[in-house]
């Protein structure tokens, strides 16, 4: 392992779990590990555990799937935010939006809300400013285009 910060894709679909680890592979900033379901994913944050000093992780930042088997992305998300350090980051990535996955993301603080299919730029981006120290910035963005979504689910309903 070297002293590149540590980020973890979660998305069942090998396939795209694939496609995203390669794209933060090919920036070699990062280190990367993947994992294929929530257990496994939960598995890893065991094994990254920072005991030394403080309570904290390795893992610094989670690109994960909402929808995915058995548990999804935001079952998993609580599951985090509840068991281990909050400092984690943790964006989103979907292929479907609604009121209430916006709702249960945005209190889980996170990050991103990355859009399927996958933007490579969208993804670095995130990377960058992430490590550049700008998480609470960005939480604040998602934080403000939840409520502009809330609006637009709202008009929809409507019409």
């Amino acid at each position: 392992m070297t002293d590149k910060p540590l980020v973890m894709v979660v998305d069942d679909d090998v396939a795209v779990a694939t496609s995203i680890t390669n794209v933060i592979n090919d920036t070699q900033k990062y280190e990367v590990i993947t994992a294929h379901s929530a257990k496994e994913a939960l598995g890893h944050l065991a094994k990254n555990k920072i005991m030394l000093g403080f309570q904290g992780n390795k893992i610094k930042l989670i690109i994960l799937d909402i929808k995915m088997p058995e548990m999804d992305g935001l079952q998993l998300l609580e599951k985090i935010r509840k068991d281990y350090s909050k400092d984690i980051g943790i964006a989103m990535l979907t292929a479907y939006e609604d009121t209430d996955k916006w709702e249960r993301a945005t209190s889980g603080f996170v990050v991103n809300y990355i859009r399927k299919p996958l933007d490579r730029k969208e993804l670095i981006e995130t990377l960058d400013k992430f490590f550049s120290g700008k998480e609470g910035e960005m939480t604040l963005d998602v934080f403000d285009r939840h409520i502009q979504k809330r609006e637009e689910f709202k008009e929809q309903k409507e019409n």
